[in-house]
């Protein structure tokens, strides 16, 4: 099942940090990205265009899963020598994309 038919995704920057928030669209939803949608999962799925570490923070009262990238922004928006001003806003369709094994959760 793709992450976008279970969450609803926003994503923000404060300097080289990259946030990115899942937010599970109902109970059952929040249990399997809980278990499924680790730190390294998340890693792995933004390897490709975000570099460093990526932390997870658990916030079940409101069914969200927020990762952040605290290297991401090669320096921060303003300084980067990335294309493209504010391409990081689009790094939550990196998340939402991906497909999921519910079976496994």
């Amino acid at each position: 099942m793709r992450v976008g038919d279970m969450a609803t995704g926003r994503a923000g920057d404060k300097g080289n940090m990259l946030d990115l928030t899942l937010v599970a669209r109902d109970d059952a939803a929040y249990a399997v990205l809980s278990r499924v949608l680790t730190a390294d999962a998340a890693r792995a799925a933004l390897n490709r265009v975000i570099p460093g570490p990526v932390q997870r923070y658990e916030i079940p009262g409101l069914r969200a899963l927020k990762y952040v990238a605290p290297e991401a922004l090669a320096g921060g928006v303003y300084a980067t020598l990335r294309p493209g001003l504010h391409w990081q806003k689009s790094a939550i369709w990196l998340l939402l994309d991906l497909d999921i094994d519910v079976s496994a959760a």
